[in-house]
């Protein structure tokens, strides 16, 4: 038998608080240093989980027969900067 038992919202939101929390003294204790290297991994993580996802959509679309739409990245692939509207980085000038 199995004793799952779905969270509370005050147990869900007690969590989130607590995280909230421990990031943050975590993010205190980093130097600039090692707060910007952080956010460019994080960055980049995203940028290549979104390029994973866009590839499963073309795939699931060339088995339905169909066109993707693409997505345009919300980061650069090469330096992890945030895109900017246009189609190079603002950062580093690479193609987004």
């Amino acid at each position: 038998m199995d004793n799952f038992r779905e969270p509370s919202r005050e147990e869900l939101e007690a969590a989130l608080e607590k995280a909230k929390r421990d990031y943050q003294e975590i993010i205190e204790k980093m130097t600039p240093e090692e707060r910007a290297e952080a956010e460019r991994k994080a960055a980049q993580a995203i940028a290549e989980d979104e390029a994973k996802m866009q590839k499963l959509l073309d795939d699931c679309a060339k088995i339905m027969g169909k066109t993707a739409p693409a997505q345009k990245a919300n980061f650069c692939s090469n330096c992890g900067a945030p895109a900017g509207e246009g189609n190079f980085c603002s950062y580093c000038g690479k193609p987004l």
